[in-house]
């Protein structure tokens, strides 16, 4: 048997060790399949072996060394995709006719041994994500035949060696996410052949060496470094490259115009570096791009003229830039699938021939300087997927020809000064996942057909003037489904905001159901009945915000249910009753405020569970009895807020764990608090303001205050006898 083929199977188990005994095999395949284990030592018996491919399984351990002494005639050896560990021996060296070598994707460590330079036959290594490290031996420069290297995503912590100027015959080298520091080596212009080279997520610094110029490069990429220094101009020379990517660098100074003479770029991409001036209308000259990402950086000027000639293009990204002038009209005419303007200086209207486009799918222009309305021609941009041009002046009603736009994702319209009604016929937007409309001038109702948006994952309305009731019914559809077809879209996945209008009635019962919703706010309006205890079920819900309503009744105790919550708002109602001691339950609750209610009884000793508050506001209240010790146990409590409510007791108590409080912040005032200030008073040393006027305290005040170097404002005004002695001892303390 000279050839054993029994790839993408479903074998599992080991490799029997039996497999030695096929001492004529030429071709061993076991590739695809779910074996396990290690390489059984007998491999070395196999000495006529050629081809080995063991790739894509669930094999283990170390490499046995039979392997590399037994089997020198192979020719290909591909053990990639398992879980090897250990080093590759110095007996590698015996493989003299190997010429493809794929180890990637395996736990194989340490350094490469200096025996790989004996491999004169190689033309290909490949491996790429193992825990490889530098510094590569200086015994590779021997490896002439080698076209392919894949060092990538490897701890390499070394510079690019400059022996790689020696391997003539180079095609690819690929060291991406290799941790590589150092220069780019000019050496590298020695590689007569090398036509690509991937150098991205790295910490390469300097600038790109001109000996470069002269390589016959298809495609370039060294992004996300520290390289530097203007973009060099003989960059034009490289005639046959399809992709420059030199985003998230420190390259300074102007495009370079020479760019233009890269005929057949397809991508270019030179985002967040700091390029300054104005965008060459030479760049175009490149007739053949598809895609120009130039976001983040300083670009200035117009487009008026840049773009016309880029006939071909699907892609332009130039958000965070200094553009300014309007929007060209000859942008509909360019086979634009993605067009991003956000952050720039953008006046004017946006040209109503952009919503002709047949092939538009993702339009920004987000904080700029837009004016006029969004026109009827919206309806023919029936293949938009997102629709964002937030923060503008835009101005008149949203037309309802939008309904129209059934394959839109993402509609975001919010701080503009768009008025009049919410059209019906955005419910017929069946792909909507996030409508954002806040902070607009809107009336009206919000339309019931919102509720059918089954794909609906963020829903922004805030700001407004809208009124009527929340829309609901029995089987509502949005904030229902947990997957989406494109969560990338998605922005701010499970924000319910209604807040800031003058909406009235109650709150649906049925919101309970909503799963997805993270942020429920409905804040500043005019909501009244019970909050309905169904909001429990919200098992994803961080923000609950229902402050500034007319809400009554008492606080559902099943509120203390929703673990996840990390703000809860309930100040500014109607609110009766007592706390639920279930808020104890919160251990991940960072704010907490109910203030202004008419909630009476005690502060919950369950408070003191809550381990991550920072700010605890409990103030305008009816609230009765001693201010629980075990809330000096908070360690993170930074906003203490109790006042006028009908608390008594001492509050020395509150203090007991004062050396570790950080409260930086607390108001005690308009109670029934008696007795001395305690001393230990002084040890909160991060206390900023303190004030405990209007209470019924005695004695005098502590010269340990005099440590509090924070301290700011200090009241204790109309509640503490022995006036003159209060002016002396605040003298001494400060």
């Amino acid at each position: 048997l000279q050839t054993l083929r029994l790839g993408s199977n479903s074998f599992a188990g080991k490799i029997p060790p039996e497999l030695g005994l096929l001492t004529n095999l030429r071709t061993l395949d076991l590739a695809g399949n779910a074996l396990a284990g290690e390489i059984p030592e007998s491999i070395g018996n196999l000495t006529r072996l050629q081809f080995l491919d063991l790739s894509n399984n669930f094999l283990s351990g170390s490499l046995p060394i039979t392997l590399f002494t037994g089997t020198q005639s192979l020719i290909s050896v591909d053990i990639s995709n398992n879980s090897f560990s250990g080093a590759l021996p110095p007996e590698i060296g015996n493989w003299k006719n190997l010429t493809a070598l794929y180890v990637g994707i395996n736990k194989l460590s340490g350094t490469l041994p200096k025996e790989i330079g004996e491999l004169s036959k190689l033309e290909i290594f490949y491996s790429p994500s193992c825990f490889i490290e530098g510094p590569l031996p200086e015994e590779m420069a021997k490896l002439d035949s080698l076209t392919k290297l894949d060092l990538s995503y490897n701890p390499l912590r070394c510079s690019i060696p400059k022996f790689i100027g020696k391997l003539q015959n180079l095609k690819i080298l690929d060291l991406v996410f290799a941790q590589l520091n150092g220069s780019v080596p000019a050496e590298l212009g020695n590689c007569k052949t090398l036509r690509s080279v991937m150098l991205s997520f790295n910490s390469l610094s300097g600038s790109l060496p001109e000996e470069l110029s002269e390589l016959p490069i298809i495609t370039f990429s060294a992004e996300k470094n520290q390289l530097h220094g203007p973009l060099p101009s003989w960059l034009g020379k490289w005639t046959n490259v399809d992709s420059l990517l030199l985003s998230a660098n420190r390259f300074s100074g102007v495009i370079p115009p020479e760019l233009g003479n890269c005929s057949v770029m397809q991508h270019l991409s030179l985002s967040s570096n700091l390029l300054t001036g104005p965008i060459p209308e030479e760049l175009c000259n490149a007739a053949s791009l598809l895609e120009i990402d130039l976001d983040d950086n300083f670009l200035s000027g117009t487009i008026e003229k840049a773009f016309v000639k880029c006939k071909n293009l699907t892609q332009l990204v130039l958000m965070n830039n200094q553009i300014v002038g309007s929007i060209p009209q000859y942008l509909s005419e360019l086979p634009l699938m993605v067009l991003d303007l956000d952050s720039n200086n953008f006046s004017g209207k946006i040209p109503s021939s952009l919503w002709n486009s047949s092939s538009l799918m993702e339009f920004s222009a987000a904080n700029n300087r837009l004016e006029g309305s969004l026109p009827v021609e919206i309806g023919n941009a029936v293949v938009l997927q997102r629709l964002v041009v937030s923060n503008n002046r835009l101005t008149g009603t949203i037309p309802k020809e939008i309904g129209s736009l059934t394959s839109l994702s993402v509609l975001n319209l919010n701080g503009n000064m768009l008025e009049g009604n919410i059209p019906t016929e955005l419910g017929q937007c069946i792909s909507l996942t996030t409508l954002d409309l806040g902070n607009n001038r809107l009336n009206g109702s919000i339309p019931e057909k919102l509720v059918d948006l089954s794909q609906l994952q963020c829903l922004v309305l805030s700001h407004n003037n809208l009124s009527g009731s929340i829309p609901t019914k029995n089987q509502s559809s949005y904030f229902r489904q947990l997957t989406i077809p494109d969560l990338s879209f998605v922005q701010h996945l499970g924000v319910f905001d209604l807040s800031h209008n003058r909406l009235s009635g109650t709150i649906p019962h049925e919101l309970g159901s909503c799963v997805v919703v993270v942020d429920l706010l409905l804040s500043n309006n005019l909501l009244s009945g019970s909050i309905p205890r169904s909001l429990s079920r919200l098992k994803n819900l961080t923000t609950l915000d229902l402050s500034s309503n007319l809400l009554s009744g008492f606080i559902p105790p099943e509120l203390g249910d929703a673990l996840k919550l990390q703000g809860l708002y309930l100040g500014q109602n109607k609110l009766s009753g007592t706390i639920p001691a279930s808020f104890g339950n919160l251990s991940s609750l960072v704010k907490l405020n109910l203030t202004g209610n008419k909630l009476f009884g005690p502060i919950p000793n369950s408070f003191g569970n809550m381990k991550e508050l920072t700010h605890l506001d409990l103030s305008s209240n009816e609230l009765s009895g001693e201010l629980p010790s075990s809330l000096s146990g908070v360690q993170s409590l930074v906003g203490l807020y109790a006042q006028k409510n009908r608390l008594s007791g001492q509050v020395g108590e509150l203090f007991s764990n004062s050396m570790t409080w950080r409260i930086e912040t607390m108001n005690l005032s308009d109670n029934c608090f008696t007795g001395n200030l305690p001393r230990s008073l002084g040890n909160l040393s991060y206390l900023t303001n303190l004030d405990l006027h209007q209470n019924l305290l005695s004695g005098e005040i502590p010269l340990d205050l005099g440590n509090l170097m924070q301290l700011e404002y200090f009241d204790v005004s109309d509640g503490l006898s022995g006036g003159k002695m209060i002016q002396r001892n605040l003298r001494s303390a400060n």
